[in-house]
């Protein structure tokens, strides 16, 4: 029989692979569990990046919803830092939320309404138990996610919990109702730059591709979806492949079997350990792939701490500008010194971060736009209104439709080496990003739905 600690380490390794930015950091604990605000912090600027008055002073009055009272709001961030299996789990979730908090309470508030945030830590399998208590508790959710947040979501509907995340995962989360994801991920469709990009870049590749994910429907299910997007540029699948979700005693066998298949290019879901040793494999036995394409969340240094001078034609695709060019940037640039200020110790260079970052700014402009008058369907209004189709976070990242919840056509490639990360040229037509039409795939397979208020007998008529 398998140890419980086998299991959980298995689950933690396939949920690092849903998500583009998915789970990916875990070399430190729970620094921050239990509830943050407030503090004697000198004043700061409510401004970010492109964007101003986020926080300041005001007059806002009145206890209109559930955590909002005439002097605060209370809300939520849920992540996973507490697992056993993998400690600190996500930990820039709470991080972020940390350091905007500090900063935005710094300046005045929500227009003169300090933040109080309850650092919800589900620890991988108590996921459902926090979303209970923020529906005791809190306004909304802002900038978190966690690894199973599938169980939780009727839960939220049923107590009209607002959620404007950081990331989420399931089928069940990512098109459930009252969720605002401030980088859309949609069922129904899939971005595909990269993937016709890598095509142009090495056509002698396309009819020789392989995809490896972890053995767990929940992964494979997003392999399906990259495989879907793969051929939608003519590139042909022919080594469909799973790996054991913890990771395999050695990737010899593995790396033995895309050599003598005489595979060209991966498609690769997964986490930047198990792919750096998988890349350390192919090494050992002197093969070299043209192109390894990989999700987000590998801009990551543990693929070089694991990897080392193994790692080679790895392209990761990205919507964040990088930290790399952060003096060209002000509001990474911004994004890094306000770390440095409120939480020198903890992480900054994280994609999941950027991400938390940026939906705690558009929390922070929809409750302000609110007014005397918070409520659960002002915010979820305001946020798509504010958000529209052009959000980037006061420049964090490239544009989201916010409005319509719709995949971005912007991307950004990053090529990954010993030594970091390199931007790409990829005829950017956007700042860094190249934002060309017919980016996006509509999606043919079925790839399962959201939950919805109609699940719990509700209906959007009934969010106050």
């Amino acid at each position: 029989m398998q140890s419980k600690f086998f299991v959980k380490t298995v689950i933690c390794a396939t949920a690092l692979a849903l998500v583009a930015a998915g789970c990916s950091r875990s070399d430190s604990g729970p620094e921050n569990a239990g509830t943050t605000g407030g503090g004697n912090t000198p004043a700061a600027s409510g401004a970010f990046g492109s964007l101003t008055d986020i926080c300041g002073p005001g007059n806002a009055k009145g206890a209109t919803a559930r955590g909002v009272t005439d002097t605060e709001i209370r809300v939520g961030t849920v992540a996973d830092p507490g697992f056993q299996g993998r400690p600190g789990l996500n930990q820039e979730l709470f991080d972020s939320a940390t350091v905007f908090t500090k900063w935005c309470n710094a300046a005045g508030g929500i227009a003169g309404r300090e933040i109080k945030v309850d650092l919800l830590d589900a620890k991988l399998t108590e996921y459902r138990a926090r979303i209970l208590e923020a529906c005791q508790n809190d306004f909304s959710l802002v900038g978190g996610g966690a690894v199973f947040d599938d169980v939780g979501q009727k839960d939220r509907l049923e107590c009209l919990l607002p959620d404007i995340a950081g990331f989420v995962v399931s089928t069940q989360a990512r098109g459930a109702d009252l969720m605002v994801q401030v980088v859309p991920n949609p069922l129904d469709t899939l971005p595909v730059g990269d993937y016709k990009w890598l095509a142009e870049q090495f056509p002698d590749s396309v009819n020789k591709v392989g995809a490896l994910t972890g053995s767990l429907p929940s992964t494979i299910l997003v392999k399906d979806q990259a495989i879907e997007g793969a051929e939608s540029q003519g590139m042909k699948v022919i080594y469909d492949a799973q790996y054991n979700a913890a990771g395999e005693p050695t990737w010899a066998p593995i790396a033995q079997t895309i050599k003598s298949k005489g595979i060209k290019g991966i498609l690769w879901t997964g986490e930047p350990e198990n792919l750096a040793k998988l890349e350390v494999g192919l090494a050992d036995i002197g093969y070299k792939l043209d192109w390894i394409r990989a999700d987000a969340n590998h801009y990551d240094q543990k693929l070089q701490a694991t990897g080392g001078g193994s790692i080679a034609n790895t392209y990761v695709r990205s919507t964040v500008y990088p930290f790399e060019k952060a003096s060209e940037n002000p509001a990474t640039q911004q994004y890094l010194d306000l770390y440095k200020e409120y939480l020198p110790s903890a992480k900054a260079k994280t994609y999941l971060g950027v991400q938390a970052f940026s939906s705690w700014i558009l929390f922070a402009r929809s409750v302000k736009a609110c007014g005397n008058k918070v409520t659960a369907k002002c915010l979820l209004d305001e946020s798509k209104r504010i958000g529209s189709t052009t959000w980037t976070g006061g420049g964090l990242h490239a544009a989201m439709n916010i409005r319509d919840q719709k995949s971005t056509e912007c991307f950004s490639v990053l090529l990954a080496n010993p030594k970091g990360f390199t931007l790409q040229d990829i005829d950017a037509n956007d700042s860094i990003f190249n934002c060309t039409d017919g980016n996006i795939l509509t999606l043919k397979g079925d790839y399962g739905k959201g939950t919805k208020l109609a699940d719990v007998g509700k209906s959007i008529s009934d969010l106050k």
